[in-house]
């Protein structure tokens, strides 16, 4: 049975455990925050947009999207990325997306809710049908206004250069791809749903850190994943795992609940009605006209031109080996080289080489492996460090075919430290092995090197230093 391990990260967003790999998916200082941090900043895409109007990014492990959903919640931002006005007839038809809910359409719903049960009391007294007629009463009542007239206003502003937007994703979970437009955004109070079910000293270390919450995702972007997903992966409505996860009580406060019902919404619509008929065609048709009218209008206005989005659920080299896209940007976000080698390895950077703009093409990683640094460099690539200025450290590292792009160049230390042991790097000459295999042949590879240790390399060049 498939099981998730979220937990509310500091700045809200959702992180994720996988006992598999036995690693983090996300920082614990936030999800979010780290997204834009080490992929998104130092990608310096308004420099970028300056002089480009067409952008490829290729985000590798998509997992639940934080690096691809920072990615376009930049651009729609900076309105390079925009909704486009439905044209009917010559005439542009406005978005009516006003506050919908109103104390009389409380009043309303809820005497209809009291006339209906006068009636059909042996019916309610089904706990079943209880429970969804609370939920439902529970999601009109939180009258939330998601979205107001100024908001999509701003995203409709004319802006008269049209920009070509690829984004292909990868990863090999079907369900986690399925499940990230669900991921809600947290707040300081969320933290407490905080019970986690597993044991790794890091994470529960930091999470007792204070919230710090300097990245807002915009709502738009989980719906237009949703709106991809419905429109071109049918199977979520039948996938039982996914059902069972988003109706779990112990998920629950990691999603949208909005979005959730909207889900059921949909899918009942395609199914036959497993409640008494009259009593749920009443209750389908209080939610169809008064809950998911903001989600119903939502969804049909996000509707983007030369804005292409694509997924793959596969093995990532397998995928990009047959990928003929030359990317501008591509996000590296694999679990670490000790887990998954198979992402790291010299062979695949010498695949990302044939896949990288030569021009302007960057890779962006948050690793600083000595390994990974390495390979890079034998598979061809120029390769520096990215640093955070806030924190006043590097956090990442920058490989591409353009010296000129690389701002902070690897140091004396770094480049003594890739001719260490620890900068042997990790082979997969057919592309095909298995993270265990890799693992095996490197360490064959350290035990027989007579390169120095990396722990002798750090003392002799502190002492170097201090002299």
């Amino acid at each position: 049975m498939y099981e998730l391990y979220p937990y509310f990260t500091n700045d809200g967003s959702i992180g994720l455990f996988s006992p598999e790999a036995d690693d983090i998916y996300h920082s614990t200082y936030g999800a979010l925050t780290e997204a834009y941090e080490k992929f998104i900043i130092p990608a310096e895409l308004d420099t970028y947009f300056e002089n480009n109007s067409q952008i490829k990014v290729l985000d590798i492990c998509y997992g639940i999207g934080y690096n691809s959903k920072s990615f376009l919640n930049f651009i729609l931002e900076k309105n390079i990325l925009k909704f486009e006005k439905n044209i009917k007839k010559n005439h542009i038809l406005k978005y009516n997306i006003a506050t919908i809910y109103t104390n009389k359409i409380f009043n309303r719903i809820n005497k209809l809710f009291c006339i209906y049960k006068r009636y059909t009391d042996k019916i309610f007294n089904n706990k079943d049908i209880q429970n969804n007629i609370s939920e439902i009463r529970g999601i009109i009542n939180n009258n939330d206004t998601i979205y107001s007239n100024n908001i999509l206003q701003d995203k409709l502003s004319i802006n008269n250069k049209k920009y070509k937007i690829y984004l292909k994703v990868l990863d090999t979970d079907k369900n986690l791809f399925y499940l990230s437009p669900f991921f809600r955004q947290g707040n300081k109070n969320d933290k407490k749903y905080n019970k986690l079910n597993f044991n790794y000293e890091k994470i529960t270390k930091l999470l007792n850190n204070e919230f710090n919450q300097k990245y807002q995702l915009d709502q738009n972007i989980n719906l237009l994943i949703f709106k991809y997903i419905i429109n071109n992966c049918p199977d979520i409505f039948e996938d039982s795992e996914i059902l069972r996860i988003l109706n779990s009580k112990k998920y629950k406060p990691f999603f949208d609940q909005k979005l959730c019902a909207y889900f059921k919404l949909l899918r009942n619509k395609r199914s036959k009605y497993t409640l008494p008929g009259s009593l749920y065609v009443f209750l389908h048709n209080i939610y169809y006209s008064h809950v998911s009218t903001s989600y119903k209008k939502a969804l049909n206005g996000l509707k983007i031109n030369n804005f292409i989005f694509e997924h793959i659920i596969a093995d990532a080299r397998q995928s990009i080996l047959s990928d003929n896209n030359i990317y501008n940007f591509i996000f590296l976000d694999a679990f670490t080289p000790a887990k998954c080698p198979a992402l790291w390895s010299l062979e695949f950077f010498k695949l990302l080489f044939e896949h990288l703009d030569v021009n302007n093409g960057m890779i962006l990683t948050y690793s600083n492996s000595a390994a990974v640094r390495n390979a890079m460099i034998n598979a061809g690539f120029f390769v520096g460090k990215i640093f955070n200025k806030e924190l006043n450290k590097f956090t990442g590292t920058i490989a591409t075919k353009n010296k000129t792009l690389i701002k902070h160049e690897l140091s004396e230390f770094d480049l003594g430290l890739i001719n260490s042991k620890a900068g042997i790097f990790y082979r997969d000459e057919n592309l095909n092995q298995l993270n265990e295999q890799i693992i095996a042949t490197h360490q064959k590879e350290v035990y027989e090197s007579d390169k120095i240790s990396s722990s002798k390399y750090i003392k002799q060049f502190k002492l170097t230093t201090e002299n």
